[in-house]
């Protein structure tokens, strides 16, 4: 983060401009070249989950996903940060039936639903989270089928040093381009290691899903995890959310995932682009509307597709009676 870095995102009540949120963007092609950048694309970030269809490869290289059947569905869960909808709950569920265990056997601990509209659901109802209601259960289903697969304990599989893990790592340092021993390392919020790294490697990991010097095996396995993205939309996030939203309403020429803090990122298959961003402050709403602009202003978004997220360019604030008061939209830095 720095104070150079442009503004990315405005606010707006009236004709004033209410709040100001900076950030850095890269855009990156499958050779690793930065062909756009936006600020300090050099400093370090944690990827948060942003990072997860990365994270998602090892599930199908180790021939777990074959073995156990998954599909479309599980594999974009493996990419999710969820709503915790019934749904998203309920497979996650049976997956982890099919490879033999249970809801318990996840590591990630319980967590509230990202949608209000789910948690409100579950207190009329009378409900309780399960730890199926993490929105990262999709991505701790896909590190114990790997685990269940390749013979490994299923306790422990979010320790640095389990198999798991080290695959994980392993495949995020080929994808990056980024030796990651010496890299700071903390602890994500659903306990596993996360590793900080310069933003526009970020980009390039996501660029290289698309490159053509992949193995077979790693190039087949990029292509799952996307067309699973593309495919299943509404399980990467779910209900009312962005990513699911854009992602819909391209028809797989875009793919997007956010992450905490602020970060985003976009593969966009048919240029073989990889784009990511971080919003200094670490607000969501910010990162979201910035990708949502970059996107438009490289003229990324199909005219039919605009049409359909106008919102999610520039998004309009409104009062409690429904009045248009403001917006959120394209920041001064943030030029093309």
């Amino acid at each position: 983060m720095t104070a150079s870095n442009p503004i990315l995102v405005e606010v707006t009540r009236a004709d004033f401009v209410e709040s100001r949120h900076r950030g850095a963007c890269a855009v990156v092609n499958a050779d690793g070249e930065i062909v756009r950048l936006w600020g300090d694309v050099d400093a370090l970030v944690y990827p948060r989950s942003a990072l997860k269809p990365l994270q998602a490869l090892p599930l199908i290289e180790s021939g777990a996903a074959d073995r156990f059947a998954l599909g479309d569905e599980e594999i974009a869960l493996a990419c999710a940060s969820h709503n915790s909808e019934r749904f998203h709950v309920e497979r996650v569920s049976a997956w982890l039936e099919r490879i033999g265990l249970a809801v318990d056997d996840l590591q990630c601990g319980v967590g509230e639903a990202i949608s209000l509209d789910t948690t409100k659901a579950m207190s009329r109802d009378r409900e309780t989270f399960s730890r199926a209601h993490n929105n990262c259960s999709g991505k701790h289903a896909g590190f114990l089928s790997t685990a269940v697969h390749m013979g490994e304990p299923t306790h422990g599989y979010i320790d640095p040093d389990h198999p798991v893990q080290q695959r994980v790592t392993q495949t995020v340092e080929e994808m990056t381009g980024v030796s990651l021993r010496s890299a700071p390392c903390g602890t994500d919020g659903c306990g596993i290691p996360v590793f900080a790294f310069p933003l526009h490697a970020l980009a390039r990991g996501m660029a290289r899903m698309m490159s053509k010097d992949l193995s077979i095996l790693r190039a087949s396995a990029a292509q799952r995890v996307m067309a699973a993205m593309a495919a299943c939309p509404e399980c990467v996030a779910g209900t009312k959310r962005f990513d699911t939203r854009m992602m819909r309403a391209c028809k797989g020429e875009v793919l997007v995932k956010g992450g905490a803090e602020g970060v985003h990122i976009a593969m966009i298959p048919g240029r073989g682009l990889g784009i990511a961003l971080k919003i200094d402050d670490g607000t969501i709403r910010a990162s979201e509307l910035a990708m949502g602009c970059v996107l438009d202003g490289l003229g990324l978004i199909n005219p039919a597709a605009r049409t359909e997220i106008a919102d999610l360019i520039e998004m309009p604030v409104l009062s409690t009676l429904g009045e248009r008061v403001g917006e959120i939209r394209k920041g001064s830095g943030l030029t093309f």
